[in-house]
């Protein structure tokens, strides 16, 4: 299917933005830069609505800070900040990482684990002098998936590393290395199990994601990874799906930004 127009087409929709899941939000940001500037607008103000409809609401993404670069409007930082701070007192799981705020012995969902800490190392690395660098690296180290953890799992455990990587300063080397070597360590650990076309779209999009993002920013091989994750986004995208599951969908649209940022390389 000619998956630009199907964005273009579902951007335009009205949408439930106290529901849109924070995906698509991302997805607008990934799709912003490679947009038409006709389509630029409306995706701002999808992202724009939705940071509205949340307003004193405890919701996390990079878009906030996307919305704030371009606007320079300051209700947008000071909704990073008071998130920022909300997650420095919130409760962590007996194993030391951010616990759910119904129940702190349980980690937080793999959803809410890609909002959150890309979110927070962006905070630090921005504003706080990347003064939590080694907290947020330490809690990701401690999420690293098993043999036991499901696919699903550890495919938004890769997303929320490689956009945590995405969102940090190289210059603390120690703590970018470590997640480099997670993040490849994951890798290697699926691929070797024998990575075949048992994954749901949704997981072989995830996993597409993090390889091409990965070969995007120089942390995988492009020549030994590339074709593994475009195979991975060709195979969700080549037949229509239902844009009703925004999460879904906003995951394809971040898939699909990255497939084209490296067909432009």
């Amino acid at each position: 299917m000619d998956f630009d127009q199907f964005v273009s087409e579902y951007i335009a929709e009205d949408h439930d933005f106290e529901q849109l899941s924070v995906m698509v939000l991302e997805g607008c940001r990934a799709w912003y830069p490679l947009a038409a500037e006709a389509e630029k607008q409306k995706l701002q103000e999808v992202m724009e609505k939705a940071a509205r409809a949340a307003v004193g609401a405890h919701r996390f993404g990079r878009y906030v800070f996307f919305l704030y670069d371009q606007t320079g409007e300051e209700q947008y930082r000071t909704w990073i900040e008071r998130n920022a701070e909300w997650l420095k007192n919130s409760p962590q799981s007996e194993n030391g990482v951010f616990g759910c705020v119904e129940d702190s012995s349980r980690n937080i969902s793999g959803s809410v684990m890609f909002a959150v800490y890309p979110f927070y190392m962006e905070y630090e690395t921005r504003y706080h002098n990347k003064a939590e660098y080694a907290q947020i690296v330490r809690q990701l180290l401690t999420l690293a998936p098993s043999e036991q953890t499901d696919m699903e799992q550890t495919g938004w455990y890769l997303m929320t590393v490689i956009d945590v990587i995405d969102s940090m300063s190289r210059e603390i080397f120690e703590h970018y290395k470590s997640l480099e070597e997670i993040f490849k360590k994951t890798i290697r650990n699926i691929l070797a199990a024998g990575w075949n076309n048992d994954f749901s779209k949704k997981e072989s999009a995830m996993m597409g994601y993090s390889i091409i993002k990965a070969c995007n920013l120089g942390v995988l091989n492009s020549e030994k990874y590339a074709e593994i994750g475009l195979s991975m986004i060709d195979g969700l995208i080549k037949e229509p799906f239902d844009s009703k599951d925004s999460e879904r969908m906003g995951i394809a649209m971040m898939a699909y930004a990255q497939r084209l940022i490296l067909s432009r390389e």
